[in-house]
């Protein structure tokens, strides 16, 4: 005889089969862990998150620990008690005595780690849990196939999205990938008690960097990467300009994508400048250092036709045209892909508007076509369109329908013409006197009193009409593309095209679509939409007989698409035919000129996105956004063979990888990056490969790193490589992720806590740092600490303060090119001077002045 449990039960026919997967046991021993021993906290940190502790108690105690850790405080069960009273959750947790019982219950510390990978392995199994019961509800949901197939693989692999602990990657580990990206683009002896930094006096004057120090390096920002102050830049709800964005703004990226700003230079001035022109006809005002990723023609000719690299203005204008190739035109630059933004909750439909925009009546809601495809597809927009003969059309909104009801009087159903009516006809309506209350007519929009038309005067007004909706959207008797409508979503700025294009739209003999209008303003309109759906679109003007000055010029906007921009079939059809006869070169554009202009004030931003470029000028073109900390990484790791971490928050891992392997090798990192490498820079770039290669240099580039995850990180690599120094590239590039009164308050706390960082490893904890524009306004323009950027304690805190200087910046006649000044301004152990380097920009490094580095 078989026993059936109940349906809710699993095989085993408990209950507790149906639990969620976890591990009380492992949770409560990593907890006591590492409430025993610091080190267990770094190593639990870097592994679980606060959220895959399955009891919430736990995951408070969690939260406790790292909080105390990460402020530099001690971890034990009094100091978190304390930590939970001040938060109000001691007792919810079940008091102190739990704490206690939580050590207690630990076996030993050393396991720290293999508690963790179970709380986390049980979290991961929870979550694929919780996926498998969404996926199940998407399938019985319904739907389209390949949209819950999407669906369900999104959820799977969000299950393991964590946070990684590892982002930093060991030297040898990147050169292969770096060596890759060359080879595309072509197709110290005395001891001392310190870290040496590789500049024989400086190591002097400091006997090298010691354990516990940290070394602040501070320059003016970058020594370039600067656009024009009105340099118009796009963000997701308009346009701002460079002199205007400030940190926390957001612009838009080369993906479309909204990025934030994350730092921000001062104004700089008397910086050589240029006048960067484009093959659409756009100019953009950059100095002689700014960075734009371009292609050139011997990378386009090579085995990959998307091949890049970041060239400075300087750089693109000595090598303007190919040496052969008859002089043609050597760089270009990649469109943006089209804005990625949501979908906006729009007044009228954008196709709709389209229409309008292109062949309506400026003061009324008329239109002329002699396409009666285009009635067609207004009506599938939700408008009612009449003809009125000949070409003329008007838009009207559909009459919203009143539902059947039953008539008072005699009881028979019947569809009223407005709200108030209650009989079905005469008859009954002479008989319904006295029958029911009075009827007011309500308005079926707002339920307020009607005059007894379907809506009131005041909805009517608003939105009872096109007319009405075409003065809400600000364009009658005002054509122009609303900024909600340029910053709406993909397709619906698509339709608002279609639009256009269906009414004033032609095709070219070469397949490219055309758009002409005697509006200005509405053609500097369309030519945002255009290059904001990712299309190179060039502007022409002629002169046409019209009724004012301003009527009589016709501006022609033609562009270049692969994709159907059209609804009418006749036009979509001709597109269709005449791209695929001709050959255009639709994803970039040209850069034609750099011609020397008077300098302007110039300024720099940096952007979150993890390619460092943002959109600039009206025609959206991507443009991009620490040398000594490098050379200092390079006497330690290779030199001397100190394992080395560099944490950088502006540059990628390649650029640092490529940097390294230039200043290494001797190979200038143009040549790298452009790809003119000779047979012997080949043999002594693959000699520095095999040198470099074992070197305990670790890169980690990952974006928006907190402290917290600096220091588990920087623990792991002494645990593990014995670390000996500490880069962070760069102090005003991080953010605490919490809400403080200033941004100088925040860098205090980032500056006290790298403080403690230093003496808890017993490592120097060099941290790059940006000057204020203190420099530029002196005459001599040597910067003092009193100039270190938003925070004095960067000052206070510092065990070393060394400034960068370079005259040659300044002037550019200066008998001192090819040389730096290090100033040592501040050395709590011993004395201040200024040392003499020599600067190989070439090569990317600095060196001693007697001999090469």
């Amino acid at each position: 005889m078989e026993v059936y449990g109940p349906p809710d039960q699993g095989p085993g026919g408990g209950p507790e089969d149906r639990l969620p997967p976890q591990d009380v046991a492992a949770e409560r021993s990593a907890l006591g862990s590492m409430m025993l021993s610091k080190d267990a906290i770094a190593e639990c940190s870097e592994m679980v998150k606060a959220q895959d502790f399955y009891r919430p108690a736990h995951e408070t105690i969690f939260e406790a620990c790292v909080d105390l850790y990460s402020r530099g405080e001690p971890v034990d069960a009094i100091t978190v008690g304390d930590e939970l009273t001040k938060r109000g959750d001691l007792q919810r947790i079940g008091g102190t005595a739990y704490l206690h019982q939580l050590i207690a219950e630990v076996p030993t510390a050393a396991n720290a780690a293999f508690y963790a990978e179970i709380v986390a392995e049980r979290a991961v199994l929870r979550r694929l849990v919780d996926a498998g019961t969404r996926i199940v509800q998407i399938g019985y949901q319904g739907g389209d196939v390949e949209d819950i197939v999407n669906a369900a693989q999104a959820e799977v692999y969000a299950v393991a999205d964590k946070r990684g602990g590892e982002d930093y990657q060991a030297l040898g580990m990147l050169i292969e990938p770096t060596m890759d990206e060359i080879e595309h683009a072509a197709g110290s002896s005395g001891e001392m008690t310190g870290v040496p930094t590789g500049f024989a006096e400086l190591d002097e004057l400091t006997n090298g960097l010691h354990p516990g120090q940290m070394v602040i390096i501070a320059a003016r920002p970058a020594v370039g990467k600067a656009l024009a102050l009105e340099t118009p830049l796009p963000t997701p709800g308009g346009w701002t300009t460079m002199g205007e964005v400030t940190v926390g703004d957001e612009l838009l990226g080369a993906d479309g994508r909204p990025t934030s700003v994350v730092a921000a230079t001062e104004v700089m001035h008397d910086r050589p400048c240029y006048e960067v022109e484009f093959s659409d006809g756009s100019v953009i005002v950059a100095d002689e250092e700014h960075l734009w990723v371009t292609s050139t023609r011997a990378e386009r000719r090579g085995s990959r036709q998307d091949a890049s690299s970041a060239r400075t203005t300087g750089d693109i204008a000595r090598t303007m045209r190919c040496a052969t190739a008859e002089g043609r035109l050597n760089h270009s630059v990649a469109l943006a892909a089209p804005l990625d933004l949501p979908e906006a909750q729009l007044v009228l439909s954008p196709y709709v508007l389209g229409v309008w925009l292109g062949d309506g009546e400026s003061a009324g809601a008329r239109f002329t076509s002699a396409d009666p495809e285009i009635v067609m597809h207004l009506e599938a927009e939700g408008v009612e369109v009449r003809h009125h003969g000949d070409y003329l059309y008007s838009l009207h909104v559909p009459a919203e329908t009143i539902p059947p009801r039953d008539c008072v009087v005699c009881g028979e159903p019947f569809t009223p013409h407005t709200s108030q009516v209650k009989t079905c006809g005469r008859v009954c309506g002479g008989r319904s006197r006295g029958v029911g209350s009075p009827s007011v007519a309500i308005c079926p929009d707002c339920g307020r009193p009607s005059s007894g038309s379907r809506r009131c005067r005041a909805c009517y007004a608003d939105h009872g009409s096109v007319r009405a909706l075409l003065r809400r959207t600000g364009v009658l008797g005002n054509k122009h593309i609303p900024m909600s409508y340029l910053r709406a979503s993909e397709p619906q700025r698509r339709a608002l095209l279609a639009g256009l294009l269906d009414t004033d739209g032609t095709v070219a003999a070469s397949g490219c679509p055309q758009f002409t209008t005697t509006s200005a303003r509405l053609a500097e309109d369309v030519y945002e939409l255009v290059v904001g759906l990712g299309y190179r679109c060039g502007r022409s003007r002629k002169t046409v007989a019209g009724h004012t000055a301003a009527s009589s010029v016709a501006h022609t906007l033609t562009f270049s698409s692969d994709e159907d921009v059209f609804r009418l079939e006749r036009k979509r059809l001709v597109h269709k035919e005449r791209r695929s006869r001709s050959f255009q070169r639709r994803n970039s554009r040209f850069i034609c000129d750099v011609r020397p202009v008077d300098s302007v004030p110039v300024r720099c931003v940096q952007v979150a996105a993890r390619d460092h470029l943002y959109l600039a000028g009206r025609s959206m073109i991507p443009t991009h956004n620490s040398t000594i900390a490098l050379d200092f990484a390079r006497a330690a790791a290779i030199k001397h063979q100190m394992a080395t971490v560099v944490f950088s928050l502006e540059m990628s891992r390649t650029e640092i990888t490529m940097r390294l392997l230039s200043a290494e090798s001797e190979i200038p990192l143009q040549n790298m990056r452009k790809g003119n490498m000779r047979d012997r820079d080949w043999t002594r770039l693959a000699e520095t490969q095999g040198r470099i290669t074992d070197a305990p240099l670790f890169i980690d580039d990952s974006p928006n790193m907190s402290l917290m995850e600096i220091r588990a990180k920087c623990r792991r690599l002494k645990q593990r490589n014995n670390l000996r120094m500490v880069i962070i590239d760069y102090l005003q590039l991080m953010s605490s992720g919490k809400r403080v009164e200033s941004r100088q308050q925040e860098v205090a706390e980032f500056s006290r806590a790298l403080k403690l960082l230093a003496k808890e490893l017993e490592v120097p904890v060099i941290a790059l740092s940006q000057l204020n524009r203190g420099p530029e306004q002196r005459t001599d323009k040597k910067p003092q600490m009193s100039d270190l950027r938003e925070s004095g304690s960067i000052e206070q805190d510092a065990d070393v303060v060394i400034l960068l200087h370079r005259e040659s910046l300044y002037e550019r006649e200066s008998p001192r090119e090819g040389e730096a000044d290090v100033i040592v301004a501040k050395h709590r152990n011993g004395p201040t001077d200024t040392v003499v380097v020599a600067f190989q920009g070439h090569y990317s490094r600095f060196t001693n002045m007697a001999s090469n580095f």
